[in-house]
């Protein structure tokens, strides 16, 4: 049987103003409503360049267009110091659109990982500025030829050396993040292309290829493994296909618009199903352990993936270890509303 299609229906007023007296932005580690509103303006900077009347969600039942989206951020923003006192005003002024079946809810995080710009002993891995040729040679780089037969060796492209292979795989899986200088000083990087061919994750083929078992595939222990066989990680790695290309940036966190990340609050999405700049409430366990901790939030599409499609988010868990511990564990079926203004329901496109 095909799998339902992936909709948003609306609440009943009454089911809204409930849930909007349960959200936290504790659960978010912040403050107040009133600090999401740095974030917003991202968002509405975003959306401030969209034309106005063309459509940004389009769905069986209608469409929203990107001016409707607009007015929704906007109309937030203004609530935003108010909502401590009084979250109803989220029921109040927002319809609540319900995404169903439920979303497969991720987490990624930005690492930091010792690095050299220059190729120096101990540093023998590079991270690479897109090639100029990729479009015009779809597949053509792909893990194999890249890492094993140094298809892009010579050209200029390496942007910056790490010490373990492992850790350029997962610099990649995250898309981005920080790179420690020998001299102490952090260069953010970021997902700048990729080649668009399959992934299969590092610990997937380090079980499958009997390097690791199953009770062992923790990070620490695919680090240390392919520390110490380098050659065979690479040989196993170019099972792996897909390969991401970087950039430098001035923040580690900056997602698909341009800006910084917000942890707990920022979400990757497939723009076809929740549009970049969309405002949204999100509810899930932080764990797929069973653990305690749960988010109940405000949060804000702000990022993509090239394999974030249909029914997955992925939330941004910012850096450091608790982020790498969420990260390793999260895989969690999620619920998700999609907040839009009344207002701009009502106005015209």
């Amino acid at each position: 049987m095909a799998p339902a299609p992936a909709g948003f229906s609306a609440l009943r007023g009454s089911e809204s103003l409930l849930l909007a007296g349960q959200l936290s932005p504790a659960s978010q580690s912040l403050r107040s409503f009133a600090d999401l509103a740095g974030p917003l303006r991202h968002s509405l900077g975003h959306l401030s360049r969209m034309s106005p009347g063309a459509p940004a969600l389009v769905q069986p039942g209608g469409s929203l267009t990107w001016g409707q989206l607009r007015q929704s951020a906007q109309e937030l923003l203004s609530v935003l110091p108010d909502l401590d006192a009084n979250p109803g005003l989220l029921s109040e002024r927002f319809i609540w659109y319900e995404l169903a079946p439920s979303p497969l809810l991720t987490g990624y995080y930005s690492p930091e990982m010792e690095a050299s710009l220059e190729r120096q002993p101990g540093y023998d891995y590079p991270l690479y500025a897109p090639p100029p040729d990729m479009a015009a040679r779809p597949g053509a780089y792909d893990r194999r030829a890249v890492d094993l037969d140094r298809a892009l060796a010579g050209r200029g492209l390496e942007l910056a050396w790490l010490k373990n292979p492992a850790d350029a795989f997962l610099m990649q899986t995250e898309g981005g993040g920080s790179l420690r200088l020998p001299d102490g000083s952090v260069r953010g990087v970021h997902f700048a292309a990729a080649n668009g061919l399959p992934f299969k994750g590092l610990g997937q083929i380090l079980l499958d290829a009997g390097a690791l078992p199953k009770e062992r595939l923790n990070r620490e222990a695919i680090r240390s493994w392919c520390a110490a066989n380098p050659a065979r990680a690479l040989e196993l790695m170019a099972e792996n296909a897909s390969y991401v290309f970087f950039r430098f940036t001035a923040a580690a966190s900056e997602g698909s618009l341009g800006k910084p990340l917000t942890p707990l609050v920022s979400l990757a999405t497939d723009p076809s199903l929740l549009p970049l700049g969309a405002v949204a409430v999100l509810s899930a366990p932080l764990s797929a352990q069973g653990g305690a901790e749960s988010l109940r939030g405000l949060v804000l599409a702000q990022d993509s993936g090239a394999d974030i499609r249909g029914l997955r988010l992925d939330l941004y868990l910012g850096s450091g270890e608790r982020a790498e511990r969420l990260e390793a564990t999260m895989r969690t079926p999620a619920t998700l509303y999609l907040l839009v203004s009344k207002s701009a329901l009502r106005a015209r496109p």
